[in-house]
């Protein structure tokens, strides 16, 4: 995170896209109309959530300084009634009858200052959201929904992106503890899915969601981001699970949802997916696993965070692909897509710090990934003392249990070795659970300098905590098939998919508005090595692999030069997210069973 923040796209977005520069919170809208009015909004709204995410948690004092300046500039923008929003008040809440961005625009700012006041205990920053929603509620209501009454096919992206209202109103729940804003999400999901079928992206409609034979066919971000109003606005443990059901019979092993931009087809190995639905993914994997208490949620978490999210982005943090696939034999500008068939308007494939020419979305949204990632690492009981490690990796946690003040260190390379080493520091004796996550990979485990016992897929670690305690915990981590839908295969050891890299060359692609910044094409730089299909076998223990401990003077950036490598005679294959050029999927042999 840090060294996106000062090299990358992500700590200066604002100096590169005029989308993100632009400020409509501030300059309001008089027109509320039309997918235009509201984008420069999420771009701006997106990024700069993010970048306030980032520099917190990165403790990078210049980027929080600017990062707070911005969230005071934005709460200024806030109308005495409490209205923080894009338009002029001649057009503020219109219904669903109308394409408007509403809601999505509202969201955006709230979220950002929501994230200001848990990360700075900034009480302005509470009070201004707080204030904005209940405005909005109070001029939305069962005689006024934000969703339309009418079935449509017209165009309802920024209405139907307005569902993700309900993320501010679950952040105000946690903080405030008042119930009137969880029925608020309640009765929001409520009305969404009273929108007469069929309309734009209507996935996660109650009643689309309750047909088992019904395919997803909607924007795959959208489909994505609905699974979080599923899980806080319906509190129904089953609507939640067939959602997640339907995601995964479209996700590749990598841990990616297919979509470029819609839902459709089978994830085969050069599916199409977009960067902003693997950030809201993981956001909402986050979510479900607060409402689910799943490990099986942490083990999709880490495979997008670790596998398809790095195999999209350049490891230096310049540029990322709008639309990548896990295996990925060129990055170009002509490549066409879903979209770009209907409108001629190719782009999504090639690598770009803004994507300016397509649309200014996956950049900002980038910002958000790692946060929700290192958000999502750990999550508190409601109904005893403890503490669940839903994800893990190098990070420190510090919080408060019952007046009692934790600590908790973890020291690893994770995911590029097979242990961490926890150390627990507690301000006063203290009894607290742990629960940590059993990867569904991992053969087995071993703990070290501490005694637990597994429980539904998790290591329960339940004693009195005094002063300092350290312990390690080592996984037994196979190497392992996975089978693409035709039958090809991925090779995956512990949360990481191991690709053959093909190599590259890279063909810039200059941009006049930011000379320093240009695009770039990836194309393969042997053809030769297009050919090559390593066969595997999958009978053989490891599939024959052996796991390498590569040493390496950029241990701070594994995405640059892996540490870990699988060897099997003249096969090297390495971590998706270390090959910008790469065959994911490879021919099987052999007779041993394969994971679904």
């Amino acid at each position: 995170m840090q060294q996106d923040l000062e090299h990358g796209f992500a700590g200066r977005l604002d100096t590169l896209s005029p989308h993100v520069a632009s400020d409509l919170f501030a300059n309001r809208l008089a027109a509320a109309n039309g997918q235009l009015a509201w984008w420069d909004a999420e771009s701006r709204g997106n990024w700069l959530w993010g970048y306030t995410l980032l520099a917190h948690l990165a403790d990078a004092p210049q980027h929080r300084e600017r990062a707070d300046a911005l969230v005071r500039a934005l709460r200024a923008t806030q109308d005495a009634d409490g209205y923080l929003g894009i338009h002029t008040a001649a057009v503020r809440y219109r219904t669903g009858d109308v394409e408007n961005g509403e809601l999505w625009a509202q969201s955006r700012a709230l979220l950002t200052l929501l994230s200001h006041h848990e990360l700075t205990g900034d009480a302005a920053s509470l009070d201004a959201a707080r204030r904005a929603v209940d405005l909005t509620l109070r001029h939305y209501g069962r005689l006024r929904s934000p969703f339309g009454r009418t079935s449509t096919t017209d165009d309802r992206t920024g209405v139907t992106h307005g569902l993700c209202y309900v993320d501010a109103l679950q952040a105000l729940h946690e903080v405030t503890g008042e119930e009137r804003y969880a029925v608020a999400a309640a009765d929001l999901l409520r009305d969404f899915d009273a929108w007469p079928l069929p309309f734009p992206n209507d996935d996660f409609a109650a009643a689309n969601l309750a047909d088992p034979m019904r395919a997803l066919h909607g924007h795959a971000v959208h489909t994505v981001e609905h699974l979080r109003a599923v899980a806080f606005g319906s509190r129904d443990q089953s609507r939640l699970r067939s959602a997640l059901h339907k995601l995964r019979l479209s996700t590749t092993p990598s841990g990616a949802v297919t979509g470029d931009e819609n839902l459709h087809g089978l994830p085969h190995p050069q599916a199409g997916y977009e960067y902003c639905s693997l950030t809201e993914l993981v956001f909402g994997l986050g979510r479900c696993a607060q409402a689910l208490e799943d490990p099986a949620l942490g083990d999709w978490l880490e495979r997008v965070t670790f596998n398809a999210a790095q195999g999209a982005r350049a490891a230096d943090g310049r540029a990322l692909a709008y639309l990548c696939s896990d295996t990925r034999l060129d990055a170009t500008a002509h490549r066409p897509d879903s979209y770009s068939l209907l409108n001629g308007k190719h782009g999504r494939y090639k690598l770009s710090p803004t994507h300016d020419d397509i649309a200014c979305c996956c950049n900002p949204n980038a910002t958000r990934l790692l946060p929700h990632y290192v958000s999502a690492m750990w999550l508190g009981r409601t109904d005893s003392p403890g503490l669940v490690a839903l994800a893990y990796g190098p990070s420190d946690l510090r919080t408060t249990i019952d007046g009692v003040s934790f600590n908790i260190l973890q020291e690893t390379h994770y995911p590029f070795e097979d242990q961490v080493r926890f150390t627990v520091e507690a301000a006063a004796a203290s009894r607290l659970t742990l629960w940590l996550r059993r990867p569904a990979w991992a053969n087995a485990f071993r703990l070290e300098g501490i005694e637990g016992v597994e429980r539904d897929g998790w290591i329960v670690i339940e004693r009195p905590w005094r002063e300092r305690t350290s312990f390690t915990l080592r996984f037994d981590a196979p190497v392992r098939a996975e089978a693409y839908p035709a039958g090809e295969v991925a090779v995956l050891r512990g949360p990481l998919q191991f690709v053959q890299p093909i190599p590259f060359r890279v063909i810039d692609r200059p941009v006049q508005a930011r000379a320093d910044w240009p695009d770039a094409e990836l194309l393969p730089d042997d053809h030769e090595s297009l050919e090559k299909l390593p066969i595997i076998d999958t009978a053989r223990a490891d599939l024959g692999f052996v796991a390498e401990r590569a040493t390496t003077r950029a241990i701070d950036r594994p995405w640059h030069e892996s540490p870990l490598r699988l060897r099997n005679g003249g096969i090297t294959l390495v971590p998706l997210g270390c090959a910008p050029l790469r065959r994911a999927d490879f021919r099987p042999h052999g007779g041993a069973r394969m994971d679904a």
